[in-house]
């Protein structure tokens, strides 16, 4: 049976907090949009981490469990809007492994070897991280990410005196909304929810879903 492969990238956002004209975003609680990918679950999303991956300086269980909170911040539909959890996507963290992500360095999906894994690497320059997943018979089956160790700097989560570094836990929430099937949201005045592509440096916000987010997984599960 072949396999539907599809892949999506995070970017950085460059330019200064304010920036972006006059156009301003919608409170998170406020803005309802979403966009959809083929990605979908019918079980749990089982996964497990290349712990082995981890950026030197950042201890690998800190490292693992910013992961298992960004995937739960997913699939429990974690947000600050005082919406309840009625999303029935389902993840569960196996453990650690030592098989790399089937992600390339240069930006592609490699072919598929039946384990979800999350992990540092190598990527093109532009992207902050990225997901792979493959589909067959309708419904995925394996989702890939990987977080760039090669050109950007990374900690659990951001804290005061952060300087050019980029949270684990928020990049992997983004991500992981990829792998359960929410794709990315476009325009300044969608750019405080968590599929908004534009991640900056020390920025912990996308860890947290707002209404478009949530409502994305609700239409998903």
């Amino acid at each position: 049976m072949a396999f539907l492969v599809v892949l999506l990238a995070a970017v950085v956002v460059a330019a200064p907090a304010g920036a972006g004209g006059a156009v301003r975003p919608l409170p998170p609680c406020r803005d309802r949009a979403y966009n959809l990918s083929s990605s979908k679950w019918i079980g749990p999303m089982r996964w497990w981490f290349r712990a082995s991956s981890t950026p030197k300086g950042v201890p690998r269980s800190s490292a693992q469990a910013a992961l298992r909170r960004a995937a739960s911040n997913i699939a429990s539909g974690r947000n600050n809007c005082g919406l309840p959890d009625h999303i029935s996507a389902t993840q569960r963290f196996i453990g650690r492994t030592s098989r790399a992500t089937d992600v390339t360095d240069s930006g592609t999906c490699g072919p598929p070897d039946g384990r979800s894994v999350v992990g540092f690497g190598s990527l093109p320059s532009g992207f902050l991280a990225l997901t792979c997943w493959w589909i067959r018979d309708g419904h995925t089956v394996e989702a890939d990410i990987k977080l760039n160790k090669a050109t950007f700097r990374w900690v659990p989560v951001a804290r005061r005196g952060c300087v050019l570094n980029w949270s684990i836990e928020a990049v992997a929430t983004h991500e992981f909304g990829h792998a359960f099937g929410l794709a990315h949201v476009y325009g300044t005045v969608n750019d405080r929810l968590t599929m908004d592509p534009l991640i900056a440096p020390c920025q912990n916000s996308q860890a947290t879903l707002g209404l478009g987010d949530v409502r994305g997984l609700q239409a998903k599960y």
